[in-house]
């Protein structure tokens, strides 16, 4: 490790974070109580969840942990250290290390998957909503959740410095004092999602403007219609929704573009800096304490400010009670039949003996608009039955013999 600092330096570096403490628990606190009323407001705000509003709440759940657990727990034990002889401990360190550098890499990876999310489902549109994109959103947060854990726990179970242990005097978690292995994988996976997530946001960026400042040709290119496949007795049994509305578009793109900078510039770049400079110079100083937990402490309060300035996310009082109530009466159900808002070609095919002879009906938005020729790999060929005027909706209707020459060799 580095050169040993003096006595009057480790003083005033442990003044510097005692005077902090008092503050990092009060804007813990506001960002606990922040996050969860954004989670309610997004909540509230939606009928059907839909994987950008489940990547949302995740990342706020995250922020929730973040300042509950480790942030408090340092908070805490730095004022009982100003105000008494009590010390850190061996599992004590362990515990906010592991917690600590688990939440940060798993906000880091949400950031990036909500970037890349908005990415596909502007420059993919069609290819986006035929995938089963929940399902995929559920694995992603499953997968961040996994790496994240596995490389945090390690440094507790062994994987340090074994000459002078962090956890020996006080508690110290900056990467360099953990070891070279765990800051050096650290740093790449921070400065590879970083990367990433920037390189994802610019392309939805550069998709969006290119759309709608071209043609209408090219914009009807990027349009998906919304399609509603209904039973004889008019159930709904599957369906995709359409393209977003221009506003809808532009504000979710904005808000996803304008976290992904402000967390990249804010917390990410500082971060690594701060974890590389302690590499190098294979050292620790009181602020580079600072940094990393007031960087974790801002980028937890930034969500809630982005959501209450963005029209889709921000609900008034009246809807977060709604919302409560329904939750607590376990009242809070889907509208739609299909979860992941997705047609799948098994589910024309659903209880083939059972049909009678009279047609299904397969509604679609304005179909004569969009060309459907990407489409066509998934579902079986329609055809043209009848125009209603009253609701402008296109009613095509698939023969029974389509739909049975269609079914999967057994």
């Amino acid at each position: 490790m580095g050169a040993p600092r003096s006595t009057m330096s480790e003083s005033t570096d442990e003044q510097s974070l005692n005077s902090n403490a008092v503050a990092w628990l009060i804007c813990s606190g506001v960002s606990l109580l922040a996050n969860t009323w954004g989670i309610l407001s997004v909540s509230a705000k939606q009928k059907k969840w839909k994987p950008l509003e489940f990547l949302i709440c995740t990342l706020a759940g995250t922020h929730i942990l973040n300042v509950a657990i480790p942030i408090t727990m340092y908070s805490v034990i730095q004022l009982r250290r100003q105000h008494s002889d009590y010390e850190w401990n061996e599992g004590l360190c362990k515990v906010f290390v592991s917690t600590f550098y688990t939440l940060t890499l798993v906000t880091c990876f949400s950031v990036t998957s909500l970037s890349y999310h908005r990415m596909w489902m502007v420059r993919w549109p069609v290819n986006y909503r035929l995938s089963n994109t929940k399902k995929q959103a559920v694995h992603t947060v499953m997968g961040i959740w996994m790496v994240s854990f596995i490389l945090s726990t390690l440094p507790a179970v062994g994987w340090h410095d074994t000459t002078e242990r962090f956890y020996a005097k006080d508690c110290r978690f900056i990467v360099t004092e953990i070891g070279l292995g765990f800051g050096v994988c650290f740093l790449l996976l921070i400065s590879g999602s970083v990367v990433m997530g920037v390189v994802c946001i610019v392309i939805t960026l550069f998709q969006t403007f290119t759309v709608h400042a071209g043609d209408n040709d090219n914009k009807n290119k990027f349009n998906v219609p919304t399609i509603v496949v209904e039973d004889a007795q008019g159930n709904r049994r599957s369906s995709i929704d359409g393209s977003e509305p221009l506003k809808t578009s532009l504000q979710i793109t904005y808000l996803i573009s304008g976290m992904v900078f402000i967390y990249d510039f804010l917390t990410g770049f500082p971060i690594l800096v701060v974890s590389f400079a302690s590499l190098k110079y294979d050292t620790s100083y009181s602020w580079m304490v600072l940094c990393f937990l007031w960087c974790s402490i801002v980028q937890s309060i930034l969500l809630p400010l982005f959501l209450w300035a963005c029209d889709r996310y921000r609900a008034n009082v009246k809807s977060v009670w709604e919302k409560c109530v329904a939750i607590m009466s376990n009242d809070d159900t889907d509208e739609e039949n299909n979860q992941d808002g997705a047609i799948h070609p098994e589910s024309f095919y659903e209880r083939p003996y059972e049909y009678n002879c009279t047609p299904e009906i397969l509604t679609v938005d304005r179909i004569a608009k969009y060309d459907f020729s990407v489409l066509e790999r998934g579902v079986p060929q329609v055809y043209p039955m009848r125009e209603m005027h009253e609701d402008k909706m296109h009613y095509l209707q698939m023969l029974r013999q389509t739909r049975i020459s269609k079914l999967p060799a057994k």
